[in-house]
């Protein structure tokens, strides 16, 4: 049900009378096995819920992302990166499983972050080709002379042009 309720539960206790209700679920009696319940979901598998796994990967990545929004240059955010990757066991061992799914990391986090700031029609590829011949960052991309750009494997005067659209629809920060 969504919208507005009674202001109370049956116990009295008021709240927030807006937003969605959900029937509480008794977890003894889940239709899921046993293991499931008690895991948490990440993009490298199952982490057991408060098992020193799942402490080591939430610490790798509070550490990850204060680095990468804190760092004042690309070049030192991999260099604390690197630094990150070899600082505890844990991380380590998280960094390596981060490294199975992209042959580009950390790169490849960077890269997406290029990819996001660039026009509709620059497609994941092209920002990974850009990102290799060295324009990492969206204002080195905008930089760039015609030429240099079309060095870059794969890019034309077409995709150019969206570029180029780009330099004028940004604002200086």
């Amino acid at each position: 049900m969504v919208g507005p309720a009674e202001g109370h539960l049956q116990d009295g206790t008021g709240f927030n009378p807006y937003g969605i209700w959900l029937p509480v679920i008794d977890n003894s009696k889940s239709l899921l096995p046993p293991s499931t319940v008690a895991t948490r979901a990440t993009g490298w598998g199952p982490v057991r819920i408060g098992s020193e796994e799942e402490r080591n990967l939430i610490s790798f990545l509070k550490s990850f992302r204060y680095i990468v929004e804190t760092a004042e240059g690309l070049d030192q955010k991999l260099s604390e990166l690197k630094e990150l990757s070899t600082s505890t066991p844990g991380n380590h061992r998280w960094w390596a499983r981060c490294s199975e799914g992209s042959p580009l990391w950390p790169d490849s986090y960077f890269i997406g972050e290029l990819w996001i700031k660039l026009p509709k029609g620059v497609g994941s590829n092209m920002t990974e080709k850009l990102y290799q011949a060295g324009f990492r960052t969206v204002e080195e991309v905008q930089a760039a002379s015609d030429g240099e750009l079309l060095a870059v494997p794969g890019l034309g005067k077409g995709l150019l042009a969206k570029i180029r659209v780009l330099k004028t629809a940004v604002k200086p920060a």
